[in-house]
């Protein structure tokens, strides 16, 4: 049938390259974990933590619904071992997330703990994509695409933060995984798979639920669209239930088995039908599972609405625009890594088309999928946000390499642009390091400030590299504006105020990229200190905080 071959022999054995996949992971972890003495932290984590805390100390969840328990009950573990309990600041998550972080007496330490426990999700992510690159392109081809994958800046970036994004990225990569397996061969054992995939998918993020619905239905389509084989719809029906039922019931699991009312977090609604009032009479019955899950949509659905600010290609903006997330994509993915999925996207639907195997454009298929169904989001305020894109776009990148190297017989090049594409992706993650947050690739030029904010650029993450270089300038005084959550009493730095919005000072002033170009959080304006942009830094600290002199 002219099946799409892996790399040319000799071939890579399997135990070698378990073992090699592996050790892959756990490179990838300890460049990870090198990083926790350089990044502050950031704007969320203590809000993640404290949930987290809360599921597992005190057995509720009512600190902060926005995101599901899985991947925040990980990050408890490591600072609950330390000693780390629940203080009880009820209502404010993040001030609860630094009494948490201070109930040990080592709050960077237990910060490191914290973070630790979403190296799990990294390995998770790691293994499923060398076995979904496997299946398409051989042992060989699973292992490049695990090796690019643990070498994307964003995924180092967000697999290194005590946060929700890589929790959710490794389980829909697996839980497609698992649907393309079952839709192989929809024995028990792939039925129960498929259900616990999805489960803890959807307790890692709620944005799960949104792109399993979409990548699971462009996958299914596809299926249908290229498979001849007899469907046997009742039994597959039947074990698609199973499977749907094994995914509900962890993730009521995951909640406690919690029942209780559906919280409404809606705005309230002028002149309401009597069945909008007799919907909202039953919403208030305590009889629903997991309500923390609905109480949750709730919430993101009013985010989603109110927007955030954020710069995109030089516009400030406070509400999304379609483009943002192909954008973000475009300029935080090394463009070696880019080209190579390019190539690999056509590869792999030319040869899915030719060979009627359908399972080889389910990398391209996924991505797609997943890119879509983010573009209407009014959440553009990061990359972390399609972390799970990554996944297929591995895949793709590993098959546009293995292209290129089975193509050196006829085009000599071949192998020379595979190998030099690889090697400058590796290049561009050794550079990130250890500020893989704020990488950028040379589409965006020398301002990236300009192009893009927020989680992608400053998110806290250099407070303590400034409080380092003041400590270096023998700076004693110091006016700020940091964009961060954190307790800035604890981070070393000298005697300070914190800038008012419109209100000039002289003396040193640090301010957080974010603050300078965008002002404060909410409704107040993005001018808040156009007064200090006419003045030019005396130094940028990391990539997000810069520092003037102001006579």
């Amino acid at each position: 049938m002219g099946h799409f071959r892996p790399f040319a022999q000799p071939s890579l054995s399997f135990g070698v390259a378990c073992v090699v996949v592996l050790l892959t992971g756990a490179v990838a972890a300890a460049r990870v974990i090198c990083t926790y003495p350089a990044v502050s932290e950031t704007f969320d984590e203590p809000s993640h933590i404290s949930s987290g805390m809360e599921w597992l100390d005190r057995g509720t969840y009512t600190y902060d619904t926005l995101h599901p328990p899985l991947g925040r009950a990980l990050i408890a573990v490591g600072p609950w071992v330390a000693g780390a309990r629940s203080q009880g600041t009820v209502g404010h998550p993040w001030l609860e997330g630094h009494a948490v972080l201070n109930s040990t007496g080592k709050p960077r330490e237990t910060l490191a703990l914290a973070r630790a426990g979403v190296l799990p999700f990294l390995v998770l992510a790691v293994v499923m994509l060398f076995v979904w690159g496997r299946r398409i392109l051989g042992d060989a081809g699973g292992l490049v695409a695990a090796i690019l994958f643990t070498t994307v800046p964003p995924v180092l970036a967000h697999a290194g933060l005590a946060t929700t994004d890589m929790a959710a990225t490794a389980t829909i990569i697996a839980s497609v995984v698992a649907l393309v397996m079952w839709l192989e061969q929809p024995s028990r054992w792939r039925t129960l798979a498929l259900g616990l995939a999805v489960g803890l998918a959807l307790l890692a993020k709620l944005s799960a639920l949104v792109y399993l619905s979409s990548a699971g239905a462009a996958t299914a389509v596809l299926w249908l669209g290229t498979s001849a084989e007899e469907r046997q719809w009742r039994a597959r029906a039947r074990r698609l239930g199973v499977a749907g039922v094994v995914a509900f019931l962890l993730l009521w699991a995951g909640y406690r088995f919690s029942v209780g009312p559906l919280v409404d977090y809606a705005r309230p609604a002028e002149n309401r039908s009597r069945v909008v009032e007799a919907a909202r009479a039953v919403a208030r019955l305590p009889i629903f599972p997991a309500p923390e899950y609905a109480a949750g949509l709730n919430v993101l659905r009013s985010k989603n609405a109110d927007g955030f600010k954020n710069i995109l290609l030089g516009e400030r903006i406070r509400q999304g625009r379609w483009y943002f997330f192909a954008v973000a994509l475009a300029v935080k993915t090394p463009i070696p890594f880019l080209v190579l999925a390019s190539i690999g996207a056509f590869v792999l639907v030319r040869n899915a088309a030719r060979n009627r195997r359908w399972t080889d454009a389910t990398p391209v298929v996924a991505a797609l999928a997943i890119l879509l169904a983010a573009l209407p989001s009014n959440i553009t305020i990061g990359v972390r946000h399609v972390l799970p894109i990554y996944g297929p776009l591995a895949v793709m990148a590993a098959a546009g390499a293995q292209a290129l190297w089975l193509r050196r017989s006829s085009v000599p090049a071949g192998a020379v642009i595979a190998a030099a594409l690889i090697g400058w992706q590796v290049l561009e993650s050794a550079r990130a390091h250890p500020q893989y947050l704020a990488y950028f690739n040379q589409l965006a030029g020398a301002h990236p400030e300009r192009v893009l904010m927020d989680s992608d650029l400053d998110w806290g993450q250099d407070l303590d590299r400034l409080s380092d270089t003041l400590k270096a300038r023998g700076i004693k005084r110091v006016a700020l504006s940091i964009y961060t959550k954190a307790d800035l009493d604890q981070h070393g730095l000298p005697e300070f105020t914190e800038l008012a919005p419109n209100t000039p000072v002289t003396g040193w002033v640090a301010i957080s990229a974010f603050r300078l170009y965008l002002g404060y959080l909410g409704d107040s304006p993005f001018d808040d200190f156009a007064w200090l942009r006419r003045y030019t830094p005396v130094a940028t600290v990391g990539k997000s905080i810069y520092l003037y002199y102001i006579e």
